[in-house]
């Protein structure tokens, strides 16, 4: 029974330490080694449980990034009433989770998935996964909200978040994600008015 926690303790360590380095530093500049140190995990139970090395590592670093940002949308619905409100307190959350990780982060698939599209199958097919399950599930929300452009607005949420992080990382300020919010919020008071 102990081996099993520790197997699934060191397993989760290695996703997680992967998701943080693969966000942060990229896919190609992060080594097995280091991931491997970072993590604080012994070469052999590495190997393990990630027997397809990097590769399927950074598969299940996608798939805990995806469960992440997917419990933080739910968050961002459950603690706010209205879509506006919804959206922005999920950037402000990404804002301030971005300054927290001195900037050198922001979308928890963003850098590997610029990086590694088209390099490898499996990743490609990973975030593909990934952006299609948090469009889903935005539109489900929307749509439990009372939008009835869901598809187009979940769409125009997540590009706008996703540019937005990326020019608050560069300029090292959560203002453009302020700015995206505001944006977002005036394309659903837009949407609201043409259905009254």
């Amino acid at each position: 029974m102990l081996a099993d926690v520790s197997d699934t303790t060191t397993r989760e360590r290695m996703v997680s330490t992967a998701m943080t380095l693969f966000r942060r530093e990229g896919y190609q500049a992060t080594s097995w080694r280091r991931l491997v140190e970072q993590a604080g995990t012994p070469w052999g139970s590495a190997y393990h449980h990630f027997p397809g090395g990097k590769e399927q590592l950074a598969v299940a670093a996608i798939e805990l990034g995806t469960t992440v940002v997917a419990k933080t949308i739910r968050r961002a619905f459950e603690r706010n009433e209205t879509v506006e409100d919804a959206v922005s307190w999920w950037y402000r959350k990404a804002g301030e989770a971005l300054a927290a990780d001195g900037y050198r982060g922001g979308c928890p698939l963003a850098t590997i998935t610029l990086e590694m599209a088209h390099a490898s199958p499996a990743i490609t097919k990973a975030c593909q996964d990934a952006f299609a399950a948090w469009h889903v599930l935005l539109v489900d929300l929307l749509t439990g909200h009372g939008a009835e452009n869901a598809e187009d607005l979940a769409t125009a949420i997540v590009n706008n978040l996703e540019g937005a992080l990326l020019v608050s990382r560069i300029r090292r300020s959560p203002d453009p994600l302020e700015r995206a919010a505001r944006h977002v919020a005036l394309v659903i008071r837009a949407g609201n008015g043409e259905r009254g």
